[in-house]
């Protein structure tokens, strides 16, 4: 198959939600707008009281969500007499008002988490599909803005503009007969393959700027294999030090919160493309393994009993993770993995490794997340050897191995949060006994 053929395939069959978990999510969704309804309207005759007053946004209301989303944000629309009663609350009425939305959905689903805080309740399914809705109690406007709760700071009230993002996200699919679709998903799928917070909204408007920049009108799957890495190029020549980004639609404020972490994983993801001797493996390191899956050399690409943490969990990467190794030997001193390779060393064999988190924002409130590990042996050595592995393991926060034969191993952490995937890193661990200095 030519490479047009395997973004075809890839962005038509593996990217989009599905009929089913769509309607899995939109069914907990009229459950939790029926309750809501009869709550806040109790005088009204609906039309449909599973889902009048309720407005699905976020990625899913602008189309450009993936398959096995873990985020199903919506908005229930309540009437000018709860602001004005939440309004005139002695202390913090936002507070009180998220609390008693959330108090009402609990008695819908009393065994779910359920919690209310900042702008939003949010409602933690861990069956299948696991995730959560993130549902916003606010105000229509009369120019259509919808005005909401934020308890912080003791309480406020703020603006949000989803319509107009969504009606440019849809005029913008029209025009590119979906390809504006396509490469918002593309980047979803990247950020979360590589484990960096990239938020959805920005994600969208970056590839608004780009395609505007071009001719819009023009682009087929034929020309993908251009413009997937100028699209990366774009990105990496953002200014990292900006405060914010204008979002599509609505030019409300994107902020830049992590110094435009994005910028230098386009770079590197650029420079992987730009340079590349086999397309097809380094789109499925830029993509994931569902990429090319149907290649005939994908199967050599693959351990024999290797999985992936993406056919076991949603994936939403909301949080930053980066792993380290201790590299010890009896009559050495201990020296760390990323000072080895920031010099462009190997390792030697018959060191003991330990790896651990070095750096994460996960927030140590966040209690219950589960660490996963993957152990990736690569080359021939392991092939000979019958021991390229590849398993996930649940382990904890520190993982234990040793250097045994040459190769350009690697090692993956992935912090799961009630079933769905928050955050992964990984490091390179290239042995060499006999050309290895460490």
């Amino acid at each position: 198959m030519s490479l047009a053929e395997h973004f075809k395939d890839f962005c038509e069959d593996e990217l989009p939600i599905s009929e089913s978990e769509f309607n899995q999510w939109h069914n907990r969704l009229k459950e939790i707008t029926k309750k809501l309804n009869k709550k806040y309207y109790p005088d009204d005759n609906f039309e449909d009281i599973e889902t009048d007053n309720c407005y699905i946004v976020g990625s899913v209301g602008r189309g450009t969500a993936i398959a096995k989303t873990s985020d199903f944000d919506c908005i229930f629309k309540l009437p000018q007499e709860v602001y004005d009663r939440f309004n005139n609350h002695s202390g913090n009425g936002q507070s009180k008002l998220l609390q008693e939305v959330k108090d009402e959905i609990s008695s819908r689903y009393p065994s779910t988490k359920i919690k209310g805080d900042g702008q939003v309740v949010s409602i933690t399914f861990t069956s299948s599909p696991a995730g959560t809705i993130e549902l916003v109690p606010a105000f229509e406007q009369d120019n259509g803005d919808f005005k909401y709760p934020n308890t912080h700071d003791g309480g406020s009230w703020k603006i949000t503009k989803p319509t107009p993002e969504i009606s440019e996200c849809n005029r913008l699919s029209d025009e590119t007969n979906g390809h504006f679709i396509n490469f918002c998903r593309l980047l979803r799928k990247w950020k979360n393959k590589n484990g960096f917070v990239f938020k959805g909204l920005l994600i969208d408007t970056m590839v608004s700027n780009y395609l505007e920049d071009g001719d819009i009108n023009s682009i087929s799957y034929s020309n993908y294999e251009e413009l997937i890495p100028n699209l990366f190029k774009f990105l990496s020549e953002q200014d990292k030090d900006r405060s914010y980004w204008l979002a599509l639609g609505s030019n409300q404020q994107i902020e830049n919160s992590d110094s435009g972490k994005f910028i230098n994983k386009a770079k590197k993801t650029y420079n992987l493309l730009k340079e590349s001797t086999n397309l097809v493996k380094d789109y499925r390191t830029t993509f994931g393994n569902q990429f090319a899956k149907s290649d005939s050399s994908v199967s050599n690409m693959i351990a024999p009993e290797e999985q992936f943490i993406e056919d076991m969990f949603p994936i939403h990467i909301r949080y930053n993770l980066e792993i380290d190794c201790d590299v010890t030997q009896n009559g050495f001193r201990k020296r760390t993995l990323r000072d080895i390779l920031s010099k462009g060393f190997k390792l030697k064999d018959k060191k003991s490794l330990d790896f651990y988190i070095l750096n994460t924002n996960i927030p140590s409130t966040l209690s219950g997340v589960e660490y996963f590990w993957k152990v990736r042996n690569v080359g021939t050595e392991a092939i000979r050897r019958n021991c390229e592995r590849g398993q996930i393991i649940k382990g904890n926060a520190k993982k234990h191995e040793n250097t045994t034969f040459k190769g350009l191993h690697y090692v993956e952490c992935y912090a799961v949060y009630n079933g769905v995937v928050i955050a992964r890193g990984r490091i390179e661990v290239p042995i060499d006994p006999y050309l290895g200095v460490v």
